[in-house]
């Protein structure tokens, strides 16, 4: 074997490598990234869970709950219709009708409420085990509608 043959061998220059397959899953993969991630954005509701008390509360926090009224929306949805509890308010049940539940009516009894405590903002709502999802997801939305942003679910 000729050492200094192989040793001194002239490397080819100007070796191309083809980098035409990464191009084409660039070219596919960026527009898709693009799309979920615009789908996923869309799909986010918040929402907030029922927290866990702590059996000590500062006196900050005491003072602070003690300025501001106290005024709970409680909306039970059943399959026979909706159901409105406010402390301050008595509603009667709206019916669920053949086409579906009374959004309107649902609308009208928080509008009483806002009117009155102008700076509530909260909902619980209690739906039942065979209520379906985008029932719940039109209470929530007619809530916000009617000037209650935060909404959370209690099950």
């Amino acid at each position: 074997m000729n050492l200094k043959a192989a040793v001194g061998r002239d490397h080819k220059s100007g070796a191309e490598l083809n980098i035409m397959p990464v191009m084409n899953l660039f070219l596919i993969l960026v527009p898709f990234l693009l799309v979920t991630a615009t789908f996923v954005e869309l799909a986010v509701l918040d929402i907030s869970l029922p927290e866990l008390q702590n059996a000590a509360r500062t006196a900050q926090q005491q003072q602070a709950q003690e300025r501001k009224p106290a005024v709970l929306n409680l909306l039970a949805i059943r399959a026979g219709g909706i159901e409105l509890k406010s402390p301050t308010f008595t509603f009667g049940p709206i019916p669920r009708k053949a086409e579906g539940y009374d959004y309107d009516l649902l609308k009208s009894y928080l509008a009483q409420v806002k009117q009155k405590f102008p700076d509530a903002s909260d909902v619980v709502i209690s739906p039942e085990d065979n209520i379906r999802y985008q029932v719940v997801i039109d209470v929530m939305d007619n809530c916000r509608v009617a000037g209650f942003p935060n909404v959370s679910i209690s099950g």
